[in-house]
């Protein structure tokens, strides 16, 4: 029997939650298990224990210094050193996951040690690139394009991302792979079951002001005005400032729900209980979020940005807005707050999208295609 060929999967473990994270659990536990091999290194697991005041301020003297968004520092090194480790019994495939600045930096010295090993690299970007990269000096931008010219191939999100890295670097190393979502997590409710509540759910993890949390909060107002029924439900750990600063002891309490920060399982529940799923980010990849309301059945109210647009249209999966309208938010909300048959029908139809575009069997054949030819291309 052939071994099976071992992948080295390193990103962000939970926690912290986060789509990164969620991406590379619904790998490991897809069916891609049974014909790869897979070990984990976790970039999130803090590699070097920070004993003196000294060697505090050193570290971040040398985070501060070389301009690469902190990558270059004490803590980064000890990283490096423990994958160096991870690469010693010398996998088939390094599969790299990584997000915009400090990440980036450090996935492509990563994807260089595999490959100086002998081991090909798949760079797998996830973030804001096309936001950030463009405010950065020249000297970084040159910096990034000479990165990007390292791993074998490169994975994006979506088609608008592949144009965009198409004028970074040589397109024919550029894979599109859209973000999976296990639609069989989500048992959505029955409409028999409501409880007269409509439920306005709210995922912003780490970023509320990037993915429109303050605008929510600006058409609160008007909604709450126009149908007292319904409860913002945000969940995410910065979304706690939110509820402390601008939410506490003000007539927008009662209709507010803050839980904090969850992991893929926990939050499972709030999309289940939740009538529509808010996303009015200013920009995206391809939110986790998005896919997982689609796969609740959840109407979804959100911005055109970025990769949102290829995954759901207007208005068979929902009502777009402008980033940072709040009035074309509340209205959108009560357009979807005051029609229940509404929201049923597009709940329908993004369950059935999710089934048909972005479960994660779909995604693992995907996935294991760019295995199969970047494996191939390392062998021939």
């Amino acid at each position: 029997m052939t071994a099976r060929p071992r992948i080295l999967l390193t990103g962000p473990a939970p926690p912290p939650p986060g789509g990164i994270a969620s991406v590379i659990q619904t790998i490991v536990e897809s069916e891609l298990r049974e014909r790869y091999e897979f070990t984990r290194f976790a970039t999130s697991v803090p590699r070097l224990e920070m004993r003196t005041r000294p060697h505090r301020m050193l570290n971040a003297a040398l985070a501060r210094s070389f301009g690469f968004d902190g990558a270059v520092n004490l803590e980064s090194r000890a990283k490096l050193a423990a994958y160096a480790r991870a690469l010693e019994p010398r996998p088939d495939l390094a599969h790299i996951h990584t997000s915009h600045a400090y990440d980036f930096w450090l996935g492509a010295v990563m994807a260089r040690m595999a490959q100086r090993r002998g081991v090909p690299a798949l760079l797998h970007v996830h973030g804001l690139f096309d936001v950030v990269v463009p405010t950065w000096s020249r000297v970084k931008q040159a910096g990034f394009r000479r990165a990007l010219r390292v791993p074998d191939a490169v994975i994006v999100l979506s088609e608008g991302w592949q144009r965009w890295f198409a004028g970074q670097m040589d397109p024919a190393r550029i894979e599109v792979l859209r973000n999976p979502v296990d639609v069989q997590r989500f048992r959505p409710r029955s409409q028999a079951a409501r409880d007269g509540l409509v439920r306005l759910l709210f995922v912003g993890t780490n970023e509320p002001v990037r993915k429109g949390g303050y605008d929510i909060l600006a058409a609160a107002p008007a909604v709450i005005a126009a149908a007292p029924q319904v409860r913002f439900v945000f969940v995410g750990e910065d979304t706690e400032h939110l509820e402390a600063t601008r939410v506490r002891a003000t007539p927008l309490e009662p209709y507010f729900e803050f839980t904090g920060s969850k992991n893929a399982q926990q939050i499972v529940p709030d999309f289940e209980n939740a009538d529509v799923l808010l996303l009015p980010s200013y920009s995206e990849g391809l939110p986790i979020a998005l896919l997982e309301g689609m796969a609740a059945a959840l109407p979804i109210v959100a911005c055109p940005v970025n990769g949102i647009p290829e995954a759901m249209a207007e208005p068979d999966n929902g009502i777009f807005v402008p980033p940072g309208d709040a009035a074309a938010l509340a209205r959108a909300i009560l357009a979807l707050v005051g029609d229940p048959e509404r929201r049923a029908r597009i709940g329908v139809a993004n369950r059935h999208k999710a089934l048909q575009q972005f479960d994660r069997s779909h995604y693992a054949r995907a996935l294991g295609a760019i295995y199969e030819r970047v494996l191939s291309e390392a062998s021939g």
